[in-house]
């Protein structure tokens, strides 16, 4: 089941464990919340270390725009973020990510950070769905359901404290280990996909979908990047997107999936910047359906596998992808 937490804006007491979590801001200052997802308890006060709630679904409850959030272990849950709380935080804190199981137990549960779909009773559903501006996601594992993406970040057509937007989010440092797609982007204005690997989705690692028509995804940036070992990489009508430093193998199926397309289904995006990045896609299919651009984009020192020389060598492409 898909959990959305809280339906009041930040500056009501969603519930009465808000008003105890007012009492332990002073001056009303942002705080940090810790999630252990094996050896937390939602009964303890999730404020230390040593007393960490066990799910994220009560973090969320008890979160104020500002917070922080960082937990381990295996988070299994399938959750909306709440409405009107905005610029939140949320860090795994392994040194790097990877499966919560990697390790004997306690060991590796406290030292890992995944979050993956329910044990049981999993929906159609993201892993996380953001609703408001400025969250970011920090060096956790995503091992995402079989029909839907890992994070989708939504913008609609609501106004003032009805609108729900996601632009302004950044994933940094996290792994897309699993499941159809890492990434869903509705719309949303200058989000940061930065140092991320991306590998084992059977749909797109990264894929614009379309919403209530509020505008393409603006400004977007997909910088150091790894996509590797998925169907298909990245695909939105990117307006004005700068797409830098990323490295992309062939795709599931070269020649005929998707490595990076910047026109998207909708084909409203424009004016992008490509360059800097490595394609393993050979010189012949620096082309529709590998590599897509709009008439406008900028592509430029941009290297692929030079088939003239037996695949083996490296030549940069310059200008569009035909």
């Amino acid at each position: 089941m898909v959990t959305q937490v809280g339906a009041m804006p930040a500056t009501f007491d969603r519930t009465e464990e808000a008003a105890v979590a007012a009492l332990e801001r002073p001056n009303g200052n942002a705080v940090t919340w810790y999630v252990d997802a094996s050896g937390g308890s939602d009964g303890l006060s999730g404020r230390s270390p040593l007393a960490p709630f066990q799910t994220m679904a009560k973090a969320f409850t008890r979160i104020q725009s500002g917070d922080t959030i960082k937990f381990w272990g295996k988070i299994r849950e399938q959750l909306i973020t709440p409405v009107q709380v905005f610029d939140v935080t949320v860090i795994g804190m392994g040194n790097r990510p990877r499966h919560s199981d990697d390790a004997p137990a306690p060991i590796g549960g406290r030292s890992t950070s995944t979050w993956t779909t329910p044990a049981s009773g999993a929906t159609t559903a993201a892993l996380c769905k953001v609703l408001q501006q400025g969250w970011s996601f920090e060096n956790i594992l995503w091992a995402g359901p079989s029909d839907h993406a890992c994070l989708w970040f939504l913008r609609d057509a609501g106004s003032g404290d009805d609108e729900r937007d996601a632009s302004h989010g950044s994933v940094r440092k996290c792994r897309f280990a699993s499941g159809q797609d890492g990434i869903w982007n509705t719309e949303c204005f200058n989000l940061l996909i930065e140092d991320n690997i991306f590998m084992g989705m059977t749909g797109f690692d990264f894929l614009g979908k379309a919403g209530a028509g509020v505008a393409a995804p603006l400004q977007n940036i997909l910088q150091d990047n790894i996509f590797i070992g998925s169907a298909n990489h990245v695909k939105a009508d990117f307006s004005k997107a700068v797409i830098r430093r990323n490295v992309f193998d062939d795709g599931g199926t070269p020649n005929t999936t998707v490595v990076l397309n910047t026109t998207g289904d909708g084909g409203s995006g424009a004016n992008c910047f490509i360059y800097g990045n490595v394609f393993q896609t050979a010189t012949a299919n620096f082309n529709t359906p590998d590599l897509v651009g709009n008439a406008t984009d900028v592509w430029a020192d941009n290297i692929s596998i030079d088939s003239t020389a037996a695949g083996v060598g490296s030549s940069k492409e310059w200008g569009q992808p035909a």
